[in-house]
């Protein structure tokens, strides 16, 4: 039985009587801020609309685009969590409030339904280029040294904490802008203020920056290579004959892996030098699921999930016991491996590549994710654009079998043909990813910053 202590006060001004309320990190939260606001010498609050402006779109119907029609990449809200995130649908540009829909640079975006609400990111070049529904708030502050000091400690767990505290719903978690704006956050000291702000905003800086290089890198990539699958409508039906089935050994009757536009592509790929995986790496994944033992925070080491694997902000981390970590090494990552969601659905991030960087090196991965470790004279930026390569997804979309779930096995993957080692410069695509993990060292440093100020 959990026991805590309730104010009169408390019960009358924030009018709730359930005492999950009360139990929660949200109720201690908001001691804490109220604390130190008493002995802050000022505090943001972010119903001034003269210098925050809190919103949503209204909730719409969003309409898909057809075949050939003008379009815009769309991005459900918890995309934005994804290191490279990848378009779910195209919207049509002429039958949705295409306007509305999309976010400038420097636009505060908050997660806002949902199992896990709270998550926040800052939007950027990359982003601006999608569009976004309705269960995404935006908040928008002019002053950039205000915005990063907000979006840091909308960061720390208080903030986070904050962030719950307000939501309702039975099934569905949901925020609205009112909530948002009743939050008064602390300013400690001007000196606390611009430190903080500084090293978020490095961080967005380096993360943006990292991003696009990442892109640039992919488009440069799959342009010197030059080899582009035929894009045929798949409808139209194609012949197999019955003796390439039974040269399979008759193990696979699904028209998906008989695509005869993959197939072409693979032939297009040897003809100007590519090369099986199976040459150029080692690819594994752990057998089984291994019975789990989680633990607190403070006592064990984080273990991603296929999905958490693709978010620079992994939601919900669960923790392996750091005395059992022999136990689990088979489940453990190191640094410069390819990792990719090994199950899941086809046409969701199933076989999405990510570089396992230093703030990760030594992390747990679950049995869902695979591993491609390169062999002694291999760049690992080039396993990334390799295995990045529209071609190489497609050859995984192909061989993925399953029901409900798909998976991909190693014995399947090793066999990928991949495009060829070209004159490109790989440091590149490694730098990048260094600098996400940089960014991501100066965001935990700018939380801490006020997490350590909040504990005074």
């Amino acid at each position: 039985m959990k026991i805590s202590t309730v104010y009169r006060a408390e019960l009358s001004n924030r009018c709730r009587i359930d005492s999950s309320y009360y139990l929660s990190e949200g109720n201690i939260a908001i001691r804490l801020v109220e604390a130190a606001i008493k002995r802050s010498p000022r505090y943001i609050h972010l119903g001034d609309k003269e210098v925050v402006t809190v919103w949503q779109p209204n909730r719409n119907i969003l309409v898909y685009a057809g075949d050939e029609e003008e379009s815009v990449p769309y991005l459900q809200p918890y995309d934005i969590l994804e290191f490279l995130p990848e378009p779910r649908a195209q919207l049509s540009s002429h039958k949705n409030p295409i306007d509305k829909l999309k976010v400038p640079s420097g636009t505060i975006l908050q997660t806002c339904s949902g199992r896990n609400l709270g998550p926040l990111v800052i939007s950027d070049q990359y982003l601006e280029s999608f569009v976004f529904g309705s269960d995404l708030m935006r908040i928008t502050i002019d002053d950039p040294d205000t915005r990063f000091y907000v979006y840091a400690f909308l960061n720390t767990w208080v903030g986070q904490a904050l962030l719950h505290s307000s939501k309702t719903g039975s099934v569905i978690d949901h925020l609205s802008a009112d909530d948002i704006r009743d939050l008064r956050i602390p300013v400690f000291s001007e000196k606390v203020f611009e430190d903080a702000s500084a090293l978020m905003k490095k961080s967005h800086e380096l993360y943006s920056q990292a991003r696009m290089e990442l892109v640039h890198c992919k488009e440069e990539y799959c342009s010197a290579i030059g080899t582009y699958k035929t894009t045929a409508p798949l409808r139209n039906g194609w012949n197999v004959s019955f003796k390439n089935i039974f040269n399979g050994n008759g193990t696979r009757i699904d028209a998906a892996y008989y695509d005869w536009t993959t197939l072409d592509a693979i032939e297009k790929l040897r003809a100007v030098g590519g090369v099986q995986l199976s040459t150029v790496a080692k690819t594994h994944k752990p057998g089984g699921r291994n019975k789990t033992n989680y633990v607190e925070k403070e006592y064990g080491l984080p273990t991603l999930s296929g999905r958490q694997l693709l978010q620079n902000q992994a939601v919900g981390l669960k923790y392996l016991p750091k005395s059992s970590s022999e136990k689990y090494s088979s489940f453990r990552l190191q640094k410069n491996w390819i990792a990719y969601p090994a199950d899941g659905r086809v046409e969701g991030r199933l076989g999405t590549p990510v570089i396992i960087t230093e703030n990760r090196d030594g992390w747990f991965a679950s049995g869902h994710v695979g591993r491609i470790e390169a062999n002694p004279g291999i760049h690992p930026g080039y396993l990334y654009l390799a295995f990045s390569h529209p071609i190489v997804q497609a050859q995984l979309s192909a061989v993925a079998c399953g029901s409900v779930v798909d998976a991909v096995y190693p014995e399947d993957v090793e066999k990928f043909i991949l495009p060829p080692q070209i004159g490109f410069e790989y440091d590149r695509v490694t730098t990048a990813w260094e600098m996400i993990s940089k960014a991501d060292s100066l965001k935990t440093e700018a939380c801490q910053l006020l997490l350590q100020q909040m504990n005074q």
